[in-house]
């Protein structure tokens, strides 16, 4: 099952108003609970790329087994050693994004666990976030009844639901267009070096609509997202869209001059987001530009002015999954990738564990 529902409780990815959010995950609980007909008690958040801050360390551990063999829990041990850095006091570690495991001094392994060794190390990025904006996000999700299981880095979890392998390689821009955010990520070698945030999204499009039709926003959202493109029709066949103002009263407006409109808010955001590439120092190191969230990857005629602006190939990404196959979702596709996956590997070792009892006994 797959939903959404309107949340007031954020701003700008920062909780604002637990009630309110918690709220807001109450009532998709709800309908997830109707669709899947199961009960819902557990569930794993992400958190914005943009809103974190990545530090490169390296942990090294002796592996304890008899017979040398690195099991998963090696692998837990030498993750958390690389979490031993300074911390500054208002910041915690939310993780670590491993980038390659070395074994007795071969690098560029990506999963160590079965191999013999002596020595495991692991170079990654560590992960930190503010102390209060995690904690009052996992308070609002706590407070709808739900307990974290895990967070999930953002920008890996989008990558796992629409980036391939050859894209990380080569190198690639991640674009995650929200309502008021838009998260910068880019992968290179097949790892994350660099994040950020431009604090602008797809609500300064509902807002220009707003204010140049003389319209509530929530008349410019439906506009936005029923008759929203960027492709002009001809004078003939330019249809009329017909408009409720605060006062209830209906008028007729063009559909091309909310093309005009949209048209020049989506220009806006794009070069923003190619200023923060270029900043960034790996524009030319990257092949593409991936697209998603809600924010502007749905409007008609996106891929070509986004091509012209960016110039670089660019796509809309949207997970491969029927009935989820949209760009809105790929974070939630990509949480729910991570988290089984890492499900999978946590259950295989508790199978080998119990393998050994067995041949122990």
């Amino acid at each position: 099952g797959i939903t959404s529902v309107v949340c007031s409780g954020l701003n700008k990815s920062v909780v604002i108003d637990i009630d309110s959010t918690a709220e807001a995950i109450k009532q998709c609980v709800m309908q997830l609970e109707r669709m899947t007909d199961t009960q819902i008690s557990e569930g794993y958040i992400s958190l914005p790329g943009g809103i974190c801050e990545l530090v490169r360390n390296t942990g090294m551990i002796a592996i304890s087994s008899e017979d040398r063999e690195i099991k998963q829990s090696d692998v837990d041990r030498v993750i958390e050693a690389a979490k031993l850095i300074s911390v500054p006091a208002d910041k915690e570690i939310v993780g670590v994004e491993p980038e390659q495991y070395i074994v007795d001094g071969y690098d560029n392994i990506k999963d160590p666990r079965g191999m013999s060794g002596i020595r495991l190390e692991v170079e990654g990025q560590v992960v930190m976030a503010q102390s209060t904006v995690v904690s009052n996000l996992l308070k609002s999700v706590k407070r709808a009844g739900i307990k974290v299981n895990g967070i999930v880095l953002g920008p890996s979890a989008i990558s796992e639901a629409v980036l391939r392998k050859e894209e990380k390689d080569m190198g690639i821009a991640l674009v995650d267009v929200g309502a008021q955010t838009i998260d910068i990520s880019i992968y290179k070698s097949g790892k994350l070096k660099y994040t950020s945030i431009v604090q602008l999204g797809g609500d300064n499009i509902t807002n220009d609509i707003s204010v140049c039709l003389k319209v509530p926003f929530s008349e410019g959202e439906r506009l936005k997202l029923k008759y929203g493109g960027l492709i002009k029709g001809t004078e003939v066949d330019s249809e009329k869209i017909r408009v409720k103002d605060s006062y209830n009263n209906v008028m007729e407006i063009d559909n091309n001059l909310l093309v005009d409109i949209i048209s020049a808010r989506v220009e806006e955001l794009l070069h923003l987001i190619k200023r923060n590439l270029l900043n960034s120092g790996f524009y030319k190191e990257i092949s593409g530009v991936v697209i998603v969230g809600g924010g502007i990857s749905l409007f008609r005629g996106m891929n070509d002015i986004s091509k012209d602006i960016l110039g670089k190939p660019v796509r809309v990404g949207s997970p491969e999954y029927v009935g989820a196959a949209s760009p809105i979702y790929v974070t939630a596709v990509g949480i729910v990738l991570q988290a089984a996956n890492n499900l999978k590997t946590n259950t295989s070792s508790f199978e080998e564990s119990d393998e050994q009892l067995h041949d122990n006994k």
